[in-house]
């Protein structure tokens, strides 16, 4: 009696490379529809934070009533907008770390180096600090490093020690600021003329102020009221741009948000001069005065648009490829303009 043997049931090689084959063409097929997925949750919670931006700043403004500045004062930098909204954040503690009476750079380290996650696009990264570096506000060189240094001390790396940076910025208006003057920079004073610009200190502090000087009070120089083209068509905060493998340079404006020794570190522009960046990639200077001109823009690491959250708290992402004048009308807040839908 012979014993019949049979093969064991099985795939040959060949059906086996034909499944392997199927299985990747579905992968690959699969692929960017999570890898959008996640985009899509990345750029939602970027949003929120934004929003919650939005309504720090509103209940500021309702205990205050008037906007929190830009920055506190100039010279070497006080404390700045990102700074004043922390009690409203659930940032009371890192706030009471605050001495706001002196500048940035005599703070704890704690205080300056302490990071808010609700500061951060999970698009981009999760943390950072900024570089110890010095810079000039008027080098055209390209980024990130610096081609020479400034004689100003607030310019000096032991001015800009290492402190939190983050990947919003308070909307300042555009370069040319209420005089419009498409020649002048008014960015940066009194005559800005965006929603969060910088405050009146008293007493003001020479440049450079003597060590331990102090600002006793300060006054805001802008409130809801202030905002004439209506608070839902008036950026508030924006993404900033910072471009891919420069982060925490202070070049391209990536220094501590909480040092107001420069406004591209707590806040940006838009306008004319200033167009959105258009990626990650984008080192594109700005037009018009050559200061700051790879530090002043609104950007995103969102395919194809920026976010924002307007002055009535609402958020809104932006073409990148918007029209430069609509998009000075957004960011500016008196200007009479009506925005083009």
């Amino acid at each position: 009696m012979y014993l019949s043997r049979r093969k064991a049931p099985g795939f040959t090689l060949v059906e086996l490379l034909v499944v392997i084959a199927i299985i990747g063409v579905l992968v690959a097929l699969l692929l960017p529809a999570v890898q959008a997925a996640r985009e899509a949750a990345r750029r939602a919670s970027c949003l929120n934070n934004l929003r919650q931006h939005g309504i720090a700043t509103q209940n500021f403004h309702d205990t205050h009533q008037y906007l929190p500045p830009l920055r506190i004062a100039g010279s070497e930098g006080w404390a700045s907008y990102w700074v004043m909204i922390m009690p409203y954040m659930e940032q009371k503690a890192l706030y009471e770390k605050w001495n706001l009476k002196l500048k940035y750079a005599e703070q704890t380290a704690e205080a300056r180096q302490t990071q808010i996650k609700n500061n951060f696009c999970p698009s981009r990264r999760m943390n950072g600090l900024s570089r110890s570096e010095g810079f000039a506000v008027a080098d055209s060189s390209a980024p990130p490093e610096p081609s020479g240094g400034s004689s100003e001390q607030r310019f000096s790396a032991g001015n800009n020690l290492p402190g939190s940076v983050g990947d919003y910025a308070a909307c300042v208006g555009d370069m040319r600021g209420t005089p419009n003057d498409p020649n002048a920079q008014n960015w940066f004073n009194t005559n800005s003329n965006g929603a969060i610009i910088i405050g009146s200190p008293d007493p003001a502090p020479a440049n450079p102020a003597a060590a331990g000087f102090a600002v006793n009070t300060w006054t805001c120089n802008t409130r809801l009221s202030s905002i004439e083209d209506g608070t839902s068509n008036t950026f508030l905060v924006g993404e900033k741009h910072v471009p891919n493998k420069m982060f925490g340079r202070l070049k391209v404006g990536d220094g501590p948000i909480y040092s107001g020794a420069w406004s591209a570190f707590p806040g940006r522009i838009a306008g004319i001069e200033d167009p959105l960046a258009r990626g990650p990639n984008d080192i594109t200077p700005s037009a018009g005065v050559v200061d700051g001109i790879y530090a002043r823009k609104f950007g995103s690491w969102h395919p194809g648009v920026c976010q924002f959250v307007h002055c009535d708290g609402s958020t809104r992402a932006v073409n990148t490829t918007i029209d430069s004048a609509t998009l000075r009308a957004m960011a500016v807040r008196n200007d009479g303009e009506v925005i083009k839908n």
